[in-house]
């Protein structure tokens, strides 16, 4: 089973973990280092943090884009995470990009092979595509006038005549930083989550910043109270983590066919804007979960023999599933999971409290005011990352939104 730190540490920045989820990845060891990202980032927040911890906003921008100087050639690339495919997609002129992608994609490289170079960058980074100036509009939200873009999910919303407004407005391009990388080839790159915008020089058609999570106003400081709060959940979710039952973890979770369906689950739960229930009313509901899934597999099969072995899989699933010691630890294993999930939330609406940029989610009936898509927990000491993100809303509205730069 591979470590959690591999989990959570990023060589090639091309996906991010729910913290919640890391029991479901590597079981009790993967789940305790969990608790002790959250116990670091709750204690910085109070102002007593125990170990070096970083915090960044997640920023709803889209396409990623890697860019900088091919460190083998000296040439200035762009390109997306394709970059690290087995046959790598890196874009030294508008021909190469033409070859390697379409659409709105190759649209935006070509913005940012022309005007990123105007940056001077030192180095290779990573970051979020925000807007080119076609994606800017003129709207008005709740009686307010804006300049708004929607790279993803999120609408961002800028007042209009503020000095920010101004400067969005003279750009070719928006990005949004967050990753350096090292290296001495593409392929060897290694990715570290310290930005510094000092590897940029600054240019009016190239509008740019970074994710470091900055509270000028205090008033994501948390309260004695809420301390308590957070301190009686992380001792309630060792608690669970004490009542597993490590045979039946190690048949549950890590790489194994249940664990897959149980990310899938989560997901299906999360698009359906529903909550975990309790206890053994949710080994219920998976195991329902399990046996609709597999039944859609056995009718699509055409041979008797392949209905017949995934049937006997599926009969296999729901004995282990309905086991004494099994349902009780994927009971305590969801109950770990809902108690993380309080934590995060918790930490997530603290941090919400600041918000540089107006954020909203475009409904049928008109805007809705949301918070950023989420954070990012660093341990500077490992340069191990986690996502903390509001599942029932971020991630419910962008499993379900129609992306406009595919």
């Amino acid at each position: 089973m591979k470590s959690f730190k591999s989990y959570i540490t990023e060589e090639k920045l091309t996906h991010l973990e729910h913290v919640e989820d890391a029991i479901f990845d590597f079981g009790v060891d993967g789940a305790k280092q969990a608790l002790q990202i959250l116990d670091d980032v709750a204690h910085s927040l109070e102002g007593h943090s125990k170990r070096a911890v970083n915090i960044q906003a997640k920023v709803d921008g889209a396409p990623a884009i890697i860019a900088g100087y091919d460190p083998e050639n000296g040439k200035f690339f762009v390109g997306s995470k394709s970059i690290f495919n087995k046959t790598p997609k890196i874009n030294y002129t508008n021909a190469d990009i033409d070859k390697n992608h379409s659409g709105g994609l190759a649209d935006k490289l070509k913005v940012a092979l022309k005007e990123f170079p105007k940056m001077k960058m030192k180095g290779i980074f990573q970051g979020d595509f925000m807007f080119t100036p076609e994606d800017l509009k003129k709207e008005t939200i709740d009686g307010e006038s804006y300049l708004t873009f929607t790279p993803n999910t999120i609408t961002y919303a800028v007042p209009m005549g503020s000095d920010l407004q101004k400067t969005i407005s003279k750009a070719k391009a928006g990005v949004i930083w967050h990753t350096t990388y090292t290296g001495d080839t593409i392929a060897d790159l290694s990715a570290n989550f310290n930005i510094s915008l000092s590897n940029f020089t600054k240019q009016s058609s190239v509008w740019f910043t970074d994710t470091t999570f900055r509270d000028t106003s205090g008033t994501s400081t948390m309260t004695k109270k809420e301390m308590t709060a957070i301190k009686k959940l992380l001792a309630n979710a060792h608690k669970e983590l004490g009542l597993l039952d490590r045979t039946s973890m190690g048949k549950l979770f890590g790489k194994t066919s249940l664990s897959k369906l149980v990310k899938v689950y989560i997901n299906a739960q999360v698009r359906q804007g529903q909550k975990f229930t309790k206890k053994q009313e949710a080994v219920g509901t998976f195991i329902d979960f399990v046996t609709s899934d597999y039944k859609k597999k056995i009718d699509k099969l055409k041979s008797e023999k392949g209905k017949e072995k995934k049937q006997k899989e599926l009969d296999g699933f729901l004995k282990e599933l309905r086991s004494g010691k099994m349902a009780g630890t994927f009971a305590h294993a969801l109950e770990w999971h809902n108690a993380v999930v309080d934590i995060k939330m918790m930490i997530v609406k603290k941090l919400e409290t600041v918000n540089s940029i107006p954020a909203f989610i475009k409904t049928t009936t008109g805007y809705k005011v949301t918070g950023p898509e989420g954070f990012v927990a660093i341990d500077t000491l490992s340069n191990s990352a986690v996502k903390l993100v509001d599942r029932l809303e971020f991630s419910q509205a962008n499993f379900n939104a129609i992306k406009s730069w595919g």
